[in-house]
């Protein structure tokens, strides 16, 4: 018996600007405490009112479309990693759906950020994945996981508030190299420090 061979359509003629667009972020991080959140999570109003402050207060944070007006449509399920919590949604004028989450649950509803600070400091400090799972739960791969987290969050693409806080050095950086020669490895290993910017004196680094 042959088994028939499925094969994917594709079009090479296809033109860019008929690709679809990426989904971009998705889920917008609400500013709240606890207690607000307890407080008011359930009144459709006062959360309303909440993302209507955080949205003039910071535009640069929010959807384009935020301006034109929104509508929340209701609660996600409670979470199971984290009783007691369920994130809302919001709908724009234009279609596009964001989901919000309170700022003191940290992404994918990994935990509460109060909870887990005092142990991330901890593994700042060296301190084995293992040793800390034994004194505040979990296991350590939950704790190994929160740490490679942290750097998913993109330097270059930090909101800027305040452009006279930004440093004269705008970047630097490390790489690691060997000195090669032909048919041949060279020396030992090397660190070569680069820089991107310009020096205060305004000579081009």
């Amino acid at each position: 018996m042959e088994v028939v061979r499925r094969t994917r359509q594709c079009c090479r003629t296809r033109k860019a600007e008929d690709q679809q667009a990426g989904r971009g972020a998705k889920q917008i991080c609400l500013p709240l405490t606890r207690e607000t959140y307890d407080r008011i999570w359930e009144d459709a109003t006062a959360v309303r009112a909440e993302v209507e402050a955080a949205a003039q207060r910071f535009p640069e944070l929010w959807p384009p479309g935020i301006a034109q007006g929104f509508r929340l449509t209701g609660r996600l399920p409670e979470s199971e990693k984290l009783p007691g919590i369920r994130l809302r949604q919001l709908r724009l004028r234009t279609g596009d759906v964001y989901t919000l989450r309170p700022s003191f649950v940290l992404p994918y509803l990994a935990g509460i950020t109060d909870d887990v600070d005092y142990p991330l400091r901890l593994l700042a400090w060296g301190v084995p994945a293992w040793l800390v799972a034994e004194g505040f739960g979990h296991n350590a791969q939950y704790w190994d996981r929160l740490v490679e987290r942290l750097g998913r969050n993109s330097v270059v693409g930090t909101t800027v508030r305040d452009p006279q806080q930004l440093p004269k050095h705008l970047t630097a950086d490390e790489h690691h190299t060997d000195w090669v020669r032909p048919q041949r490895l060279c020396g030992p290993h090397r660190r070569r420090g680069m820089r991107a910017g310009g020096r205060p004196d305004g000579v081009g680094g």
